[in-house]
């Protein structure tokens, strides 16, 4: 079971912890628009993410959520429960991309975080790398263009799914940014003009990510580079436990 781990936080634990924590979990489907966690609702479980994309959406009216940060592989839905077993979230969090995780229990999760330093290790880690992207995010958002932020936004998600596909319409990346859909198709257009993307309906497939990080902010990078500092700093896998 644990060679078929793809989540880049359960892969930098020993085997023994790995299989620690796996038993504690259960495999479960992430459907697309499924609401993991909803507004000021307690939290019940924590998801590492093996595919799919997840969004954590922040309250700025009754019935309007912008994205603060992103969720794929690389990351765990619910850092507050590291924090509190009576987390009453500030932020929604909704998959954009369906996929599968694995779920634990708020009360097997602290569990584990009070029995195992690496995965204790680990999880603060990813939560101060998490902490710097929501910053950041907030501070793009008010500082630089929608084609810079759009640039970030897309570099973000395909990192977080490991694949150049994006299957998101125009329509939900507007909702995301906060901005007019026709804002976002004209960033698109652009984009695909220079060779950046191409554009298919319900998708969108990054063609040039080199070129398409020269045009964004560098908001993108500090946030990349947290993550590698906080995460991929970390000592190398256990060989066994990534089926080597």
């Amino acid at each position: 079971m644990s060679a078929e781990v793809r989540n880049r936080l359960l892969r930098l634990l020993p085997h023994d912890e790995l299989e620690h924590v796996l038993s504690l979990s259960e495999e479960v489907a992430l459907a697309k628009r499924q609401v993991l966690h909803r507004y000021g609702v307690r939290m019940q479980h924590v998801y590492f993410v093996e595919t799919g994309l997840v969004s954590v959406g922040a309250k700025v009216s009754s019935q309007k959520f912008i994205e603060v940060w992103l969720i794929g592989s690389e990351g765990l839905v619910g850092i507050p429960l590291a924090l509190t077993t009576n987390a009453r979230p500030m932020h929604r969090r909704t998959v954009l991309v369906a996929g599968a995780a694995y779920r634990l229990r708020v009360d097997r999760f602290q569990q584990a975080l009070a029995n195992l330093p690496t995965f204790r290790t680990v999880v603060h880690a990813y939560i101060a790398s998490a902490l710097v992207q929501t910053v950041q995010s907030g501070a793009c958002n008010t500082s630089h263009q929608l084609q810079q932020r759009l640039g970030r936004w897309l570099l973000l998600a395909r990192d977080a799914l490991e694949s150049d596909d994006i299957p998101l319409t125009h329509q939900v990346l507007a909702q995301l940014l906060g901005v007019r859909r026709a804002g976002v198709t004209d960033c698109l257009l652009q984009f695909r003009r220079a060779g950046l993307i191409e554009m298919m309906r319900g998708r969108l497939v990054v063609r040039d990510p080199v070129r398409l990080a020269q045009i964004s902010c560098d908001c993108w990078r500090l946030i990349e580079r947290e993550y590698e500092r906080q995460i991929l700093s970390l000592s190398a896998p256990n060989s066994e436990a990534l089926g080597a």
